[in-house]
């Protein structure tokens, strides 16, 4: 009875092996994927913090100047840990037409997002877009 034992475990020994192995696979893919994701919404506070500056000094300093703006809110990105004042596209517009007030000011940033994981494979990319909108008063 022991030897039946003996060789019942020796038979199971790789499948904890294997089991665990497949797990990891597993487990590994998730813990990517949520720090993915932090590092996307990371990315897209930025692009919204950056844009309600850009709004600020729009109505503020600029008086309608959208070169002005759109350099506030590159250098607004670039003091952020992850630097990506290169890759951003800013768009200032005054709906009403002008920035007197009583009058709407819009900055609009886009930024293309690339995972992490196009290192290793080929993705898709995604467009993130945050805008700020506010009133002249």
């Amino acid at each position: 009875m022991r030897r039946g034992n003996q060789d019942r475990w020796r038979r199971q020994r790789g499948q904890s092996l294997l089991e665990t192995a497949i797990m990891m696979i597993v487990i590994f893919t998730v813990v990517f994927w949520v720090i993915e994701l932090g590092y996307f919404t990371y990315t897209y506070s930025i692009l919204a913090d950056a844009a309600n500056e850009g709004v600020r000094h729009a109505i503020v300093i600029s008086g309608g100047d959208p070169s002005g703006t759109q350099t506030v809110v590159k250098n607004f990105v670039a003091t952020s840990p992850q630097n990506i004042s290169s890759s951003i596209a800013t768009t200032v517009t005054f709906p009403d037409g002008s920035a007197a007030p009583p009058n709407r000011v819009v900055v609009a940033v886009t930024y293309t997002y690339a995972p992490f994981i196009s290192s290793f494979m080929t993705t898709t990319t995604m467009k993130t877009y945050a805008e700020g909108r506010m009133v002249v008063q």
